[in-house]
Parts: structure tokens; C-alpha cells; sequence
């Protein structure tokens, strides 16, 4: 593992490395002040919630099935990541610093991590993440590193990573606007194309999309650094969605949230990344409270319809779209939280 490579996010730079024992005083403060109960998972930590807490984190780190990974900043520890081998399988767990959560670091050094164990561990295929299913946060970040549901029953899920994965999902910048648009002149040409009216009338435009970036609502699938797609999650009640030729399981409501303005890279079509834009806006709206997610999209467009179906909405009827003066009818579909 490179000790010293630095990535970059939207709050500076990072990097992750493997534990060594001078780090040792570090990491035992930061587990003794950490909330291991919220973040708990593979149960690695549960032996930490107890007294002889120093024995504990003793024992954790020397134990020998167990590889530990420090991840920091260049001035503080920001998280750790651990590697475990049960049997054949390999599991990862992780917990960040509190103040630093929410802010891309978790994802990002799990992204990092994934691509660096290519080069430590070549033989293995794939690795696992064993959750609590209402550990809403650490499914965010293992979703937006593009992994898939593996098992799960009611108190648990467990999910898998393949080795060298390079696609994951974060923020869109607004350095990101031309890429964007780029993606969205497609759409409207196979639109167009496919006889629809719907993105025909200049929206969305850069000020559309520039105006979700302020709002942090637009998120984007990268592979390789490169935008592939992107999707915008807008809380809140969607005028549009007040009136519906059908039945919305729950009405249109504060606590909603909408998909708008998915969109895929013309030469990306057939690799289900649609999909995982709408799936991973999902477990967003289990974070943010939502009762209800909402999207819809213009009958011609198949390929949408059956991103959207795929990714567990139901159809409840149509509705139209306020602004849209010359083809205004939508296929509305809702997945209740």
C-alpha cells in the first residue's frame, strides 16, 4: 500500500495505510471516544461496549485475522477501516469520527481501500459487509461503492464488493457542470429519437443543474473518475405529484422525495447504472426521513420505465408536469419506506 498517496475530496486531502504501532495511541483514543454502538458492524466492536475497553482494543488489533487501516487527513485520524477473515470470506468494518461523517469520507476511503487490497490481496474475489438493516449511514457508503445486496433477514444485511471496483457514487461538483450537460444533450437526442416531447423545451439546463448542486442534491455513478451518470434527490413536496390520475400509497407530502433528472452516458446504456442511481436515492431518503419516494418519466421512454421497476417502484398512475405546456403526461411510480 502507497503510505503516503493522497486523494482528494471536496474538503481537502486524504489518505489511507495500513496500521502501524505508532499509531497506537491514536487509534485507542479514537475507538474509547467513539459511538461503537451506532456504527457497529460485522459485531467487530461489540466487545468493545464493555469494561477492560484498552485490553479489548489490545487484543482487536493483534489478532491475527484482523488487518486494520487508518485513514486520515494531514492533521488528524478521520476513521478506520478493518479487514476480517471468517472462514474463506472476508469481511470489512469501519466507524469515522462523528464530526467528520456525512462529508464523503467514509465513501471515499472505502473507494481507496477496495481499489489498494487489488494490489495487497490479488486473490481475493470479492468482500463482504454484515450490517444492521437500520444502519442507514454504512449502507450509503457501502451502496455508494457499488455493491450488491448479498443476504439479508429481518435484523441484517449483508453486502458484497468484487475486488478492484472502480465504480462509486457521490456528489456532483460544480466543476462537473460540462460533463453534465454533455450526458443530459444525449438524453434529449435518444428522447427526441424515440418520439418524446419530455426534455424538449430547454430543461433541464445548466442553471437546473447548478441550482441542485447548491442544494447538494445531485449525485453522480463515476468509474475511473469519469461521470457516467447522475441523478438529482429533491426533499420535499412535489407540486407536481399533488394530482394523480390513480392513487398514491401516500399522498404527495413534506416528507417525500423525488428522483428527477436521471440520466446515463449514451455509451454506458445496458450496464444497469440507472438502476443504481434510483437504488442508492432510495437508502438516501431512509437518511433524510422520507415517508415515500416518488419519480416518473414519459411513456415512450422504456429504458427508464424498466430502471425503474427494476429498482423496486410501483406504477400508481399518471400525472402531469406543471410547467411542460406541450407534453405534460408522466408515468408516476412510488416505493414506500
Amino acid at each position: 500500500m502507497s503510505k503516503e498517496k493522497l486523494y482528494e475530496n471536496e474538503n481537502g486531502f486524504i489518505k489511507i495505510k495500513k496500521f502501524e504501532p505508532l499509531f497506537k495511541e491514536n487509534l485507542t483514543s479514537f475507538l474509547l471516544n467513539s459511538e461503537i454502538i451506532e456504527l457497529n458492524s460485522l459485531n467487530i466492536f461489540e466487545n468493545l461496549i464493555n469494561d477492560n475497553k484498552n485490553e479489548k482494543i489490545d487484543l482487536l488489533i493483534n489478532t491475527e485475522n484482523i488487518q486494520t487501516f487508518i485513514l486520515s487527513d494531514k492533521t488528524e485520524l478521520i476513521g478506520i477501516y478493518f479487514l476480517k477473515q471468517i472462514e474463506k470470506d472476508y469481511f470489512i468494518s469501519f466507524i469515522i469520527k462523528k464530526t467528520k461523517r456525512n462529508k464523503g469520507y467514509a465513501k471515499l476511503g472505502l473507494h481507496i481501500l477496495i481499489n489498494e487490497f487489488s494490489n495487497l490481496y490479488p486473490n481475493i474475489p470479492e468482500y463482504y459487509f454484515k450490517i444492521d438493516k437500520n444502519n442507514i449511514y454504512a449502507s450509503l457508503v457501502i451502496l455508494g461503492n457499488n455493491s450488491e445486496i448479498f443476504n439479508k433477514n429481518e435484523s441484517q444485511i449483508i453486502y458484497k464488493i468484487e475486488k478492484g471496483n472502480k465504480i462509486w457514487i457521490h456528489r456532483i461538483g460544480i466543476e462537473n457542470i460540462p460533463d453534465v450537460m454533455k450526458i443530459t444533450n444525449q438524453a434529449k437526442d435518444l428522447l427526441k429519437k424515440n418520439g418524446s416531447l419530455q426534455w424538449q423545451q430547454g430543461y433541464p439546463n445548466e442553471d437546473t443543474f447548478t441550482e441542485d448542486i447548491k442544494n447538494n442534491s445531485l449525485y453522480g455513478l463515476y468509474e475511473d473518475n469519469k461521470l457516467n451518470a447522475f441523478g438529482a434527490y429533491v426533499y420535499g413536496k412535489d407540486l407536481n405529484y399533488v394530482e394523480i390520475d390513480g392513487k398514491w400509497d401516500i399522498p404527495a407530502n413534506d416528507k417525500d422525495m423525488a428522483i428527477h433528472r436521471v440520466a446515463v452516458d449514451e455509451n454506458c446504456h445496458g450496464k444497469k447504472f440507472g438502476v443504481k442511481i434510483l437504488k442508492y436515492g432510495i437508502e438516501y431518503a431512509k437518511k433524510l426521513g422520507c415517508l415515500t419516494v416518488k419519480v416518473d418519466t414519459h411513456k415512450n421512454n422504456i429504458p427508464m420505465q424498466k430502471s425503474i421497476l427494476k429498482s423496486g417502484f410501483v406504477y400508481k398512475g399518471i400525472i402531469k408536469i406543471l410547467k411542460d405546456k406541450l407534453d405534460n403526461l408522466r408515468f408516476a411510480y412510488e416505493i414506500v419506506l
